[in-house]
């Protein structure tokens, strides 16, 4: 059933690797573990969201900061996160990693985001715990085409549910690769 999720998971979101995990909570830190994330390093996310936001950068020992939202949309708001990535750039407190979370179903301006990320080197993940089947500019949330990875939430509260679950999916096969070893146990066949 988890293999003919995945192919479900993969035709919806037009995207070749999907690795299919017990909680989007567990998938957020393979993710983070992933792209490398280390001690003392920056992990930043929005302010409204759901704790495993931040917390899966706590757990590979980053710090983590917020990101406030706009009122309008309860997502991460692009001018603060701006402004923000100026001030920390000064001071050396660049984040490595951004948790953009799509609050409600509604997506962020990912544009914007992935423009800034390429300016000041930091990598994307989308926690789209709310958001499957949600668009962006004729683009499906979940392909990645703004990020490195995308964590969905099968929670019963989610858009669907199989009572609990998440999954990861990325277009990056050499990300896929190491995240489904990680998410093994370093088990390989």
């Amino acid at each position: 059933k988890n293999k003919e999720f995945s192919n479900n998971l993969k035709k919806i979101s037009n995207i070749k690797n999907v690795i299919i995990f017990n909680s989007a909570t567990s998938a957020l830190q393979i993710a983070c573990l992933a792209l490398g994330l280390k001690k003392n390093e920056w992990l930043w996310t929005s302010a409204n969201t759901f704790v495993a936001s931040a917390t899966c950068g706590m757990h590979c020992g980053a710090k983590v900061d917020l990101v406030d939202i706009d009122p309008l949309t309860n997502n991460m708001c692009v001018n603060k996160f701006e402004k923000k990535l100026i001030e920390a750039k000064k001071n050396n407190k660049l984040p490595k990693i951004v948790v953009v979370v799509h609050f409600g179903g509604i997506p962020c301006q990912m544009d914007k985001i992935f423009k800034l990320s390429k300016k000041y080197k930091f990598r994307i993940i989308e926690d789209a715990s709310h958001a499957l089947g949600s668009f962006y500019k004729n683009s499906k949330i979940g392909d990645c085409k703004y990020s490195d990875f995308c964590i969905y939430s099968f929670h019963p509260i989610k858009t669907i549910t199989t009572f609990e679950g998440g999954a990861l999916l990325t277009k990056n096969s050499k990300l896929a690769k190491i995240s489904e070893i990680l998410s093994n146990q370093g088990i390989v066949r």
